[in-house]
This record gives structure tokens, sequence and C-alpha cells, in this order.
């Protein structure tokens, strides 16, 4: 009992930890709607061991949730969700029908409250926001069912939950069919509302890049048109000698030009003011323009000393009204003297002006505009935003939703998580920013109808679903169950009368009359069966030990091929490496085989390897050895926990008694003789774990044995150089 217990207790820990990891990283639909899958971990736990372990893993799983979320609600919804789970499971209750259930009753309604209670949501919001973990819910409960379903180590592990009554076929038949048709249309209404939804999101996303392109460069061309018309102006005045009457008509006629200028204005070289636009300024009593100086003002100081064309930031106006102004400056020259300036010409752009911009762009599309100047301060902001110039453009983005894959900002209510627009901005030639806002919500409005209207759609089609699925099951399982009982072992069921009547399917008829006529015959197919396995299990064996020698062992000389050397080459070294031992490796050549071949026959050539085959055995019989026809007339020697003093002597022995031997051909009564060509190595088991490492060694200095002549031994010793 014990030990089924921490079996339990270890596998509700690794459900816990997988949904954990899930639930770090939840599936994004849209805005803040997430699929959470990791919660299908407790679901398993809870059909598997009951309610405590469900809670148990549950804990474990929704921490994702925590970490990701930062809300404490998924502590109290998702365990009171595993709980309920558990203990209708062992009401013999199915999964997905009891998380049905909890979310009607329980669920929603507690997680509704929550919201209300502890979160800035706007109330709208929260019908949706519910019903989608409702759904969410039945989603990954469903998932869980489903791979209980679908995994046999859980049907076979014994110490899940039990049934306490055996359930019909009728009912498993109906919740399968149930349970692959909920998340059938689950998926493929996600899925749907997912690629509608992204699809809504680009074109909302290049419609409002497309206004702020357009926008911008209507404000752009706006100002450089007036910055080039007083940039002319400047010029003009700067060329010609002008009396004071004719710079105030000059400067007159450029306003009625331009009336995107509120005011403009010539100023002299201490700032005082000597002409101005429109003219009935210079009529005022109160704020006679003689009488205002400017010296102070950046358009001046930009202008007059630093002698430069000048676009001021937005600022409070004085003098000639307390409106917000930009304004543009230029410096003014005498005729004969360009590097002294005399004065300066103003012009102060109509900022209400861009309202025409804005009312242009909202015969197309509801959408609002912000203008902000080198240091962030309005410049102009559509009505509707209610937001005042001159004040900083204060803006949050602690709510940008990564899942929905636009840039959206909040400018009222800066610390709630929905976003109140969706922007593009336009950088200006001066600095400027143009703002371009899109309210977010009419998005989340339709996505909310959508998904509601979904749902609806689902719910009815799985009432549906289920009531003729437990309709065509319950006709094919009424037929089965009274051929069950027919043909069942039992005395009850031995002298029972059984028809198949007129509505049951025409396979179940067939079944049932072919299990009629056969059924005396299927005993003794049973027993011949039984034999027959017997046989044929042993006869397999037998082939089976027959395939593995031949898939180890040249079927020539019945050594080792190199398929099972390079097999026992890694327990060999790995043995050594522990023990620190050393391995020999020797690669052998027969000199001058093709010759033999061709002069003696190919009979003669196998006669010799076989001999050299019986000669290898004879000298290297260690049951450490292993001794391995590598190819053609090569021959390969693996000996570990050798004696580095004597192996190369014992090489060298045995390539002098190879030497001496004289094979005979009994088929034509030659006879002759063979010489081998030896490269070997030894090193200690750390030299390399890969037995091509010391083959490439040994290779090297059979090749020098045959390039000095064959019938040579070239022997060395390996340094530890590789891993």
């Amino acid at each position: 009992m014990e030990k089924i217990k921490q079996q339990k207790l270890l596998l509700a820990t690794l459900l816990g930890m997988i949904g954990f990891f899930m639930n770090l990283y939840p599936l994004p639909l849209f805005a803040n709607i997430q699929l959470i899958l990791g919660n299908a971990s407790y679901v398993i736990s809870a059909v598997l061991f009951g309610p405590w372990y469900a809670l148990y893993t549950a804990a474990l799983a929704v921490t994702g949730l925590f970490i990701t979320w930062d809300s404490p609600h998924v502590y109290l919804i998702f365990t009171i969700e595993a709980v309920c789970i558990g203990l209708a499971r062992r009401k013999d209750i199915y999964s997905l029908y009891s998380s049905i259930a909890f979310w009607i009753i329980i669920g929603m309604p507690l997680f509704y409250l929550y919201m209300m209670t502890y979160t800035s949501l706007p109330s709208s919001h929260l019908p949706f926001i519910v019903l989608k973990q409702g759904i969410n819910g039945v989603f990954y409960a469903a998932v869980g069912s489903l791979l209980v379903i679908l995994t046999p180590s859980f049907w076979l592990f014994q110490p899940k939950t039990k049934d306490k009554q055996r359930r019909t076929f009728n009912a498993q038949l109906t919740y399968a069919i149930t349970l692959v048709i909920t998340l059938a249309l689950l998926l493929a209404a996600l899925l749907f509302n997912n690629q509608f939804i992204n699809r809504q999101q680009e074109l909302l996303l290049q419609n409002i890049n497309e206004s702020s392109l357009h926008l911008g460069k209507l404000t752009q061309a706006y100002i450089d048109n007036h910055v080039l018309a007083l940039n002319s102006a400047a010029n003009w005045l700067s060329l010609y000698e002008a009396e004071v009457d004719q710079k105030q008509l000059a400067l007159g006629q450029l306003h009625n030009q331009y009336p995107g200028f509120i005011t403009m204005l010539i100023a002299d070289e201490k700032g005082i003011i000597k002409s101005a636009s429109p003219v009935s300024l210079f009529n005022s009593k109160s704020n006679p323009p003689s009488e205002l100086n400017i010296s102070d003002r950046d358009y001046f100081i930009e202008a007059f000393v630093n002698q430069n064309y000048f676009t001021s930031p937005v600022f409070l106006g004085r003098g000639f009204g307390n409106d917000p102004i930009v304004a543009i400056s230029a410096p003014l020259y005498r005729p004969n003297n360009a590097y002294h300036p005399i004065g300066i010409i103003e012009g102060s752009l109509d900022l209400k002006r861009f309202k025409e911009i804005d009312k242009t762009n909202k015969l197309f599309r509801e959408q609002f505009i912000v203008v902000v100047d080198q240091q962030k301060r309005i410049i102009f902001s559509s009505p509707e935003l209610n937001v005042k110039p001159l004040t900083e453009f204060s803006y949050s983005q602690n709510n940008a939703d990564s899942s929905s894959g636009l840039p959206t900002l909040n400018i009222h209510d800066k610390t709630n998580i929905a976003p109140e627009y969706l922007y593009a901005s336009y950088e200006l030639n001066n600095e400027w920013t143009l703002y371009v806002l899109n309210p977010f919500r009419p998005l989340v409005v339709l996505v909310e109808q959508m998904y509601i209207a979904t749902f609806a759609i689902l719910a009815l089609s799985l009432i549906v679903t289920f009531l003729i699925t437990r309709v065509i099951s319950g006709r094919l399982t009424r037929p089965l169950e009274r051929i069950a009982n027919k043909f069942s072992t039992s005395n009850k069921n031995d002298n029972s009368d059984y028809s198949i009547d007129e509505e049951s399917p025409k396979e179940v008829y067939s079944l049932y009359m072919r299990l009629k006529q056969s059924k005396s015959q299927l005993i003794g197919y049973q027993l011949a069966l039984e034999e027959k396995v017997a046989l044929r299990t042993l006869e397999l064996e037998q082939a089976n030990e027959q395939l593995k020698s031949l898939a180890e062992k040249d079927s020539l000389t019945g050594l080792y091929n190199r398929r099972y050397a390079e097999q026992q080459f890694p327990l060999v070294q790995e043995s050594c490496q522990r023990s620190d031992e050393v391995i020999a490796v020797a690669l052998l050549d027969l000199d001058r085989f093709k010759a033999i071949n061709d002069t003696y026959g190919h009979l003669s050539g196998d006669l010799a390897l076989k001999s050299v085959a019986r000669l290898l055995e004879d000298d290297f019989k260690r049951d450490d050895d292993i001794i391995v026809r590598f190819g053609g007339e090569e021959f390969l020697v693996i000996m570990p926990l050798c004696n580095a003093l004597k192996i190369e002597s014992h090489l060298e022995s045995f390539k002098q008694r190879l030497a001496e031997i004289v094979i005979e051909n009994p088929a034509n009564n030659v006879r002759f003789s063979v010489t081998t060509s030896i490269g070997a190595v030894i090193a200690n088991g750390t030299y390399s774990c890969s037995l091509e490492d010391w083959i490439k060694q040994a290779d090297l200095n059979l090749y020098q044995a045959k390039d000095t002549g064959r019938n040579k031994l070239v022997f060395t010793t390996l340094e530890d150089t590789l891993t």
C-alpha cells in the first residue's frame, strides 16, 4: 500500500510539473484571450488518482499561471475545479460532464464575482471574459480526458481510481464520440476565429499605417509651405531697402496669401515690433505692438542672434492673444550686408488648421490625431480625445499586448490592462510627431460577438450531437449485448433464446449467424492454434539464434566481422578506461594476396584466409581478445588488458609462424605460403572511445610496413591526445 501511494504521489508531481511549465506559456489568441492547456494535467490526475492528488497537481500546475498572470484567483478557482472533477470521478461521472457542470454552476459565477471585485476591467468586458474562461475549462478537460483514453499505460496503471460499477459500452461509446466531437468543434472554432481575428488585425494595422503616412505628409506639407513662404519673404525684404509703411503693406499682403498664420510681425534688432498683421493689432490700445518686446522669445534669439531659420516648439502666446502657437521666424538683413541682421520676420501658425486635416480623415475613418513637438508637448489633438494643448503627451504601454501583435496605448486610464487605442506614428522633418489613434474597443466588441455566436452554435451542436450519438450507439450496442449473452459460457445464458430484430444492422446479423455456426469449431481451432504457436515459437527462436550468428560472423573464416568489432569496442574501451589498462590494436594485411588468387585460383585464396584465421585463433586465444576479418584480406585483432612489454614480440612471432606455414590446395596439389604486413598500436584505454581513431593509427603503421618491403611489423605507442 505504501508503494502504491508513492507511485501516485510521484505521478501526480510529474503531471503537476508538466502543467506548470505549460502554463508558463499559455497560447495567445487575441488581446487578453489565452488558451490554457497545462490545466489538463490535473484533469488527468483527478481521473487517475482522485480529488486530493488532483488538488496537489493543480497547486503545482496553476503556479505557472500565477507567475504569468500575477493573479491569485487561479489558486481559488482551478483548485476547486480539480477537487470537483476528482469527487465526480468517484461517483463514476465522466470528467468532461463534471467540468461542464462545474463551470456552469460554480466556476463562471465565482470568476465573475472575483473580476468584479478585484479588477479594473470595464463591466462590459466581463461576460465575454467569463464565458471564454468557461469554454477554456471545457477544452482542457476534454484534452485531459482524451489523453487518458488514448494512452493505454494510464488504463494499465494499477493504483488508479477504479469505477464502482463497470460502464456499459453504450455509455463509453457515447462519451468517446462526444469527447472527440467536442474537441474537434472547439478546435475548429478557435482556429477559424483566430484566423479571422488575425486578418482583421492585419487590415486594421494596414489602415492606420496608411492613415499615419497620409496625414503625416499632409501635415508636413502644411508646415513646409508656410516655412517656405516666410523664408521667401525674409529674402525679399532683405534685398530691398523698404520703409516701415512699405514693410507693413508687404506683410499684410503676405498674410492675406497665407491665412494659416494667425499673426505675422516684423521686429527690429532690439526685439521691438515695427510691423504686424493683421493691421488691427496696431489699433489695440491695451497692447500696442510698438510697446511689445520679443527679444526674450526663442524664435527671436534663434533668428536674430544665431541667424537661423527656426520653427519653435508649441508655446502660449502673449500680447496678440493667449492661444497656443508655433512660431516660424527668419532673420532680416540690409541689402548690402548679409552678415549683420537688422531684425526678424515671424509668423505664428494657426494650429486650429489641423482640424481640417482631422475632419478630412474622419470622412473616411473613425480615427483621432495628436501632433506633438520636439518636447513631446501637444500641439493639436482631436477634440474627442479631450486632452489639452501645451500639456505633455503622456501615455502608457504597459497594456501593450504581444499576443495581438498590435501597438496599443492608453492616454486616459493608464493603469487599465485593457488597451484604449491602437496607434501609428509619423516623424516630421522638424522633429514633430503625428500620432493616429484608432479606438480599440470596436475590434474587441467584434471579437466578443463572434466568439459568443460561435460558442452558442457549438453548445447547440454538442447537445444535438450527444443526443444523436446516444441513439446511434444504443442501436449498435443493444444487439451486441444480446449476442454476448447468447454465446456466454455462464449457465444463466446457455439455454436463453435470442433472435435478431429487423432493425439490427446487417453486420450484426451476419456476426450472429457466423458465431452460431462456428461456435463448436472454435475450441478445436484454438487447440490447433496453440500447438502451431508453440512450434512456430521454437522455430523462430532457432532462426533468431542463426541470424544473430550470421550477423556477427564471417561465413568463410568463422571469425567475427567488422560490425561485431564496432559494437564490442565501446565496452572494451570503457572497461580499460575505468581500470587504467592498455589496449593493443593490430591491423593485418596479407601480402600479394591478389597474386595468389590470380596464380593459384580463388579456392587457394580462400584456403589462405582460413589458415590465417586458424592461426590467429591459436595465437590470440584469451577470452578478452577480439579477432575480426576486417574485409577482404585484412584482419583486425583487439587485445585489451595486454602486456605492453610483450605484445610486440608476440605479434612478431605470429608473423614469422605465418610465413613458415605451407598451404596445400588438394584440388590441384598446389603448395604455397603467405606473409602478412602488420600495423599495430598500443595506448591507454583513455586514448579514444572511437574504434576509428585506433584503426586510423594502425592503418598508418600498416602502410609504412607495406612501403618498407612487406612482411614487416610497425608498432607504435600512442599518447592520450584524444578524448
